[in-house]
């Protein structure tokens, strides 16, 4: 700015200094090589996730972009190299998704949506003091367990320290739904205590409505409309029982 100001000073006979063209970024990649998807699919194991469809996409693209790249592969190509590749077995799985296996390869994935509390009550203890310590600079978490997950991890919090990021996965989503350490703030997760998910509760017991000031200008879904909603989610599920975990229709609503 400075210089741009200098070069048009009345009586300067410099000419201005030639305007640099902005930077535009590479554009993104709409296929991945079988290296990347070998790599994801490694990171995914030692990670202790289950390479569901829509994290091995996620992850490729993260390592894409650490590698100085940018790769958008669609969900559709990537399953199809994934059948491709003969180390590798594609099954589906309930919800709509599907995941990419190595065979005969021992696995130690963590289930993430199981209730079951398999930690030490010094962790949650731990856990409860830094949640409900966190200041406006920090309190504010993505709203996805996955992503959530990473910076919690990235924050090398000492209760979590040693636990992969699948069990960090794991406990995100028991803070959540049992601990109430954790809620959801307009699609953000933050300390329970200043979350919508608490308010939510607190109407609920007076048995008053909740505004819905909150959610801007979505619209609300009549129940003819969830049912046939309901109806096109089911019919892509495979298998027998034809069943669909409550968490994953949001996602797909």
């Amino acid at each position: 700015m400075l210089r741009a100001f200098f070069a048009v000073q009345p009586g300067s006979n410099q000419p201005p200094p030639p305007q640099r063209a902005p930077q535009s970024r590479p554009q993104a990649r709409a296929n991945a090589t079988q290296s990347e998807v070998a790599a994801a699919v490694e990171s995914l194991y030692e990670d202790q996730l289950k390479p569901y469809g829509r994290i091995l996409r996620k992850r490729i693209s993260e390592q894409s972009q650490a590698a100085g790249e940018e790769v958008d592969v669609s969900i559709k190509e990537l399953r199809a190299m994934c059948e491709s590749c003969t180390w590798l077995e594609v099954h589906d799985v309930e919800g709509a998704d599907w995941a990419a296996l190595i065979p005969g390869r021992a696995s130690s994935f963590v289930d993430v949506y199981s209730p079951e509390d398999i930690y030490p009550e010094e962790l949650w203890d731990l856990a409860a003091e830094y949640f409900g310590s966190m200041d406006n600079s920090t309190m504010v978490l993505p709203g996805g367990r996955y992503s959530c997950a990473q910076v919690l991890v990235q924050r090398d919090l000492p209760f979590l320290r040693g636990r992969s990021l699948g069990q960090v996965c794991h406990i995100v989503q028991l803070a959540i739904s049992q601990k109430k350490l954790l809620g959801y703030l307009n699609g953000t997760v933050v300390p329970y205590s200043r979350s919508q998910s608490m308010v939510k509760e607190k109407n609920a017991e007076c048995q008053r409505p909740c505004s819905s000031a909150v959610r801007g200008k979505s619209a609300v879904a009549t129940w003819d409309m969830m049912h046939g909603c309901l109806q096109t989610l089911l019919s892509k599920v495979s298998g027998a029982d034809q069943t669909l975990p409550l968490s994953n229709i949001k996602r797909l609503f």
